[in-house]
């Protein structure tokens, strides 16, 4: 492809490079390149891989201020990152004709949401393909690396994967929107049909600095969608919503907005059930998900699909049939009950707690939570205080150190108990079995922060940990032992 049909002239500040140049391959390593390769240079910190390198690219791309060697025949552009996606996009040659885009942001519930609706139209027999935290699907066929784990592709994997998914006749692409995507212009040349935003708390701190940072880069989506359904009970759903009402729908459950729910029942483990009320039309439906909070996904997927056409009691069918999403409020059944969750914020972590304390019966409730190191730290003495006002006895443990040291991520979140006793144990696979072998009959065991990931990361990288595996062990090992007593 040519250098000109990847990169536009009012696109650049300016250019050493021959437009008719041929490009083959586009990199960001500066160890993979050849002569028919653009390379892409986001930071000066990378420039002094490249000095001494025996071959040069057909053409750098790089910011104002890069130092390159003259033998560097280079573009100089304002944004690196924006270009770099408008690069992929081009040279994927994305199109996405015909097929709708939807696009849900917020801090918590991006996945559930999305995948109600990809269940609502998957049901409805149209080709879906679906981008969303450590899951790729077309046409619910897995097509992800084994230890995939982001909520956004870079735009290397991002625009290769929607090229596959419009090759594969996909009718509607569903993806999760990180605040990171957005805030370093992945995105940029996709046209959204749709954009969800699900609510917003403090999250991420570590990359955006201030929450006001967060919200400005999660409103890009709903900016720039061609239609907006937004969660009104979120004070800064409220805000998107005075700011893009013309082109949204409102939708609550203390607020009422264009659509919302009533008459509210929580079914404890077995989900909820509510009214979905619309301008000109109501039903009751169920869904199978425990967890109030539930609602609001449910609520926002069904507004969405409703609004492209499909028929009430089709959306509420397809609803009903969803009975699990794997590792949110995951249940796993024995004479104790396992619930399996993503939650690794503290608003998810808050809201999961509540809920479980709420509903747990004549039971404890037992949690087992680590936080993830190379992150926001504020967030970690924070949880500790949660467990303590909702559980009954607490295990804390890791839960993706990165190369921070476990030991100081445990250290901070301690420091959030005042009153309760809990327990340590830095392995978290025996943390786990600990607090499932030794629970008593009827206890709750919430095991929190990695949900259906396969992974762990640590200062080595990744490893295979699958804690469904882990817990199904446990409980068998458990009941091995109360047959021998």
């Amino acid at each position: 492809m040519k250098l000109s049909d990847l990169l536009f002239k009012n696109e650049y500040i300016f250019s050493e490079a021959d437009p008719d140049t041929e490009i083959t391959k586009i990199t960001l390593s500066p160890r993979d390149i050849d002569s028919t390769t653009l390379l892409i240079i986001l930071n000066s910190e990378k420039v002094e891989d490249i000095c001494n390198l025996p071959c040069a690219p057909a053409v750098t791309v790089c910011g104002i201020d890069v130092i390159l060697p003259d033998i560097f025949p280079s573009i100089r552009v304002e944004n690196p990152r924006l270009a770099m996606a408008f690069i992929y996009y081009r040279f994927e040659k994305v199109k996405l004709d015909n097929i709708k885009l939807i696009g849900i942001t917020g801090t918590n519930g991006k996945t559930s949401t999305a995948l109600f609706i990809k269940n609502i139209l998957s049901d409805k027999g149209q080709n879906v393909g679906f981008i969303g935290t450590g899951k790729i699907e077309i046409n619910n066929k897995s097509i992800e690396e084994k230890y995939y784990s982001m909520t956004t592709p870079d735009p290397s994997l991002l625009y290769r994967t929607l090229k596959q998914m419009e090759d594969a006749g996909c009718d509607t692409i569903v993806m999760e929107v990180s605040s990171h995507a957005l805030a370093l212009d992945k995105l940029a040349p996709l046209d959204f049909d749709y954009g969800v935003f699900t609510n917003l708390s403090g999250e991420h701190l570590d990359f955006h600095k201030t929450e006001e940072e967060y919200f400005l880069s999660k409103r890009k989506l709903i900016k720039n969608c061609k239609k907006a359904v937004i969660n009104i009970d979120d004070s800064y759903g409220r805000m998107l919503y005075n700011e893009f009402g013309k082109k949204s729908i409102s939708a609550g459950i203390i607020w009422r907005g264009d659509v919302w729910a009533g008459s509210v029942k929580n079914k404890a483990f077995s989900g909820s059930t509510y009214l979905y009320h619309a301008k000109d039309f109501h039903f009751k439906t169920k869904i199978s998900i425990p967890g109030s909070y539930n609602i609001y996904n449910a609520m926002l997927a069904t507004t969405v699909c409703i609004d492209l056409g499909i028929k009430p009691c089709e959306v509420k069918d397809a609803i009903e049939k969803v009975r699990t999403i794997p590792g949110r409020f995951e249940i796993i059944k024995d004479d104790v009950t396992v619930v399996i969750d993503y939650a690794h914020t503290h608003v998810a972590f808050y809201n999961i707690m509540k809920e479980l304390n709420g509903i747990k019966g004549n039971g404890r409730l037992c949690v087992v939570f680590g936080c993830g190191g190379e992150r926001d730290k504020n967030k970690r003495p924070i949880m500790a205080e949660i467990a303590e006002k909702y559980a009954d006895k607490i295990i804390v443990t890791t839960d993706n150190n990165r190369k921070e040291n476990p030991k100081d991520i445990i250290s901070d979140i301690i420091k959030g108990f005042h009153n309760k006793s809990y327990e340590i144990d830095e392995n978290r696979e025996r943390a786990i079995r600990t607090a499932i072998i030794t629970a008593a009959a009827e206890d709750v065991i919430a095991v929190i922060g990695k949900g259906c990931e396969n992974y762990s990361i640590d200062k080595n990288g990744y490893s295979d940990f699958n804690e469904k595996n882990i817990i199904n062990s446990a409980l068998k090992e458990r009941r091995t032992q109360i047959k021998c007593v």
